[in-house]
């Protein structure tokens, strides 16, 4: 018997008995659906999370503090190490502190986080412009600073503002009638005092308004608007990290004296590496000296990428039990179209056909109702996938679970790639052949004289 004519048989045997086969092919497409629909969940959960890795600018930074029980900060000597490690793109001692701004003359004021950086190593920690340009070594010592656009709602009226930052997390946060401020190439001035234009109200809460004070005042200029980082807050401005030394000195002078906690050195050093793969092979270089915490979002990258792979198998566990329970129809199937095509069996075998033949024979049927259930397990899962990623902004919102409209454009729930709906189609005809295999191989033993004579 040729293949063409084995397959020829086994799609006229199928067809002989429809309501069976079709079952059995149903109790396939309901296993292969199930397993194809549990793990797109834990690929969409996945997806979800390597889109919120790409939108972190920092995902191959460092963040090296030197701890509250340290005796002294990082020093220099410290940096210089830090940049010798095999990996290293980057070294940034980092410097944060509060300041006053006043914008378009003295009209509006607002207080501000500030983070100092050597200014060279801006675009690599990510402070990529979105308008003007970022910091680059000519700025050192400069007062020029680049801030978040956030930073344009920060300001109120002068007399009518706050002593302390507001906190916008984004456009959506803003208040109607908030002060917008044109930051682009706006002159600013950076100035001592930290109560400058304040309500009066402010005055009973430990306020110094009214006292006379030699405050100092420093022009600057905003040259870029750049994109937010998700490592170090929203509503910072940065600027090169002489220059805010030199301010802080001057506060700490006006406020009675140095700080007696501040430390020799940095409390915080930010180390770039040059790729995602060295990031931990540097992490545990720095660990291994043993004076410093260190940080990095690939910690936690790590921890949610094993926790959404135990997702992903038990989801997977959980819809291939509905596989398994298919591939004990196949095999009853099977068995029982032995049992009734017993004298075929002896015929074929009388006439000359070969043992493999009807081997094939029987495996190929097996594998036919696999596949076809497969397949339709594989459209019916697209069917279902469709429907579960658009209902997802409503179910979102009954449970109270609001998003933007382009989140919720974007949101997916579920999700099948190629390789999922292939594997699934191969794996279901697996299941058919593995099935079928006990089932052929009885049929093969049946001897063609005592065949010929069942009934």
């Amino acid at each position: 018997m040729t293949s063409f004519d084995i397959i020829k048989m086994a799609l006229k045997n199928l067809a002989k008995r429809k309501l069976r086969t079709a079952l059995t092919i149903l109790s396939v497409v309901i296993g292969a659906s199930s397993i194809i629909i549990m793990v797109s969940l834990g690929v969409a959960l996945n997806e979800s999370f390597d889109k919120q890795i790409q939108q972190m600018g920092n995902i191959t930074n460092i963040e090296v503090n030197a701890g509250f029980s340290a005796k002294s900060g990082i020093t220099k000597d410290n940096i210089n190490k830090f940049k010798q490690i095999p990996g290293v793109e980057a070294v940034t001692p980092m410097l944060k502190s509060e300041l006053r701004l006043i914008a378009n003359g003295d009209r509006y004021v607002g207080s501000f986080s500030a983070i100092g950086i050597d200014p060279d190593t801006a675009q690599l920690l990510g402070y990529t412009p979105i308008e003007g340009r970022t910091l680059s070594a000519e700025d050192s010592g400069t007062y020029n600073i680049i801030a978040n656009p956030l930073i344009a709602y920060g300001f109120d009226k002068k007399g009518k503002g706050e002593p302390y930052p507001k906190w916008i997390y984004s456009e959506e946060d803003v208040k109607e009638g908030t002060v917008k401020i044109d930051l682009l190439n706006q002159k600013i001035t950076i100035t001592t005092d930290k109560n400058f234009g304040v309500n009066r109200k402010y005055i009973g809460n430990g306020s110094d308004i009214g006292k006379k004070q030699n405050h100092k005042t420093y022009k600057a200029n905003i040259v870029g608007i750049v994109k937010k980082t998700e490592a170090y807050g929203e509503n910072y401005i940065i600027m090169p990290i002489d220059t805010l030394e030199k301010i802080k000195k001057d506060m700490d002078k006006i406020s009675g004296g140095n700080n007696p906690n501040t430390k020799k050195g940095y409390d915080t050093v930010i180390i770039k590496c040059e790729n995602i793969d060295t990031v931990q092979d540097v992490m545990d270089q720095l660990k291994d000296l043993g004076e410093f915490n260190v940080y990095s979002p690939i910690e936690y990258i790590s921890s949610a990428k094993k926790t959404n792979m135990s997702i992903q198998i038990l989801l997977g566990a959980i819809g291939g039990i509905s596989l398994f329970i298919a591939a004990i129809g196949i095999t009853n199937t099977m068995v029982m179209a032995i049992y009734e095509r017993t004298r075929e069996i002896g015929i074929m075998k009388v006439i000359g056909a070969r043992v493999s033949d009807i081997k094939r024979l029987f495996l190929l049927e097996a594998i036919l109702i696999g596949f076809l259930g497969g397949g339709i397990g594989v459209l019916f899962s697209y069917l279902i996938s469709f429907g579960l990623n658009k209902a997802a902004p409503i179910i979102m919102s009954m449970l109270g679970m609001g998003f933007g409209m382009e989140e919720e454009a974007a949101m997916k729930i579920s999700s099948i790639p190629l390789w999922l709906s292939l594997s699934s189609l191969f794996f279901a005809s697996l299941i058919g052949l593995m099935a079928g295999y006990f089932p052929a191989k009885r049929a093969v033993k049946i001897e063609a004289l005592k065949a010929i004579k069942s009934e």
